[in-house]
């Protein structure tokens, strides 16, 4: 404003960055002069943070539909190569539910596995951003990138994944159910 020596903005730090919206309304009416948030001064960048965040979750459904079809792909292989196994096996006694239940095991160690493997990786990788810093608009120091480090993420992904790979399982384990061991044994496969 081209005047010397009069403050043009004070800028309040809270300890809940949530309640600056309500804390800036009671400035505006106690002094009378404009207050504003931080989400109000920045709606374009939590905008796009909404707008990133349903990309990302697009993204990752669809790699999650990815592996899906690869789990499919490997259980209904590992059926094809077993048929004469399955065979002699429901020739000795087992049933369809048994031989279900031995390919939708297959496929929830499948995804107990990535999820492991996954979770290790997904840590290794919030690691290195959580080091990444930036000096937000309205801030005087650089920052980290926060990162939230809840076991209840953790969770949630690796529930995702074990059930995506029992589900993607699931098919294939239905067909090797179904097989006849007659059929199988005379030579017929």
């Amino acid at each position: 404003m081209n005047r010397p020596n009069v403050a043009n903005r004070i800028i309040v730090k809270l300890d809940d960055a949530f309640a600056a919206r309500r804390n800036a309304s009671f400035i505006e009416r106690a002094v009378g002069y404009k207050a504003v948030s931080w989400q109000e001064a920045n709606k374009d960048l939590l905008d796009a943070l909404t707008i990133r965040n349903v990309i990302m979750y697009t993204v990752v459904g669809a790699i999650l539909l990815v592996a899906c079809f690869g789990i499919y792909n490997v259980i209904s292989t590992v059926v094809l190569e077993k048929t004469r196994d399955i065979a002699i096996l429901k020739s000795m006694g087992f049933h369809a539910r048994d031989i279900r239940l031995i390919f939708v095991i297959e496929g929830a160690v499948i995804g107990i596995g990535g999820s492991l493997l996954g979770m290790a990786m997904g840590s290794a990788m919030m690691r290195a951003v959580e080091h990444v810093e930036f000096k937000p608009p309205g801030s005087t120091e650089a920052i980290a990138l926060p990162i939230y480090w809840g076991w209840d993420q953790f969770a949630l992904a690796a529930c995702f994944a074990i059930l995506s790979a029992v589900i993607a399982a699931w098919l294939p384990a239905r067909k090797g159910g179904r097989v006849d061991p007659v059929d199988i044994l005379r030579g017929a496969a």
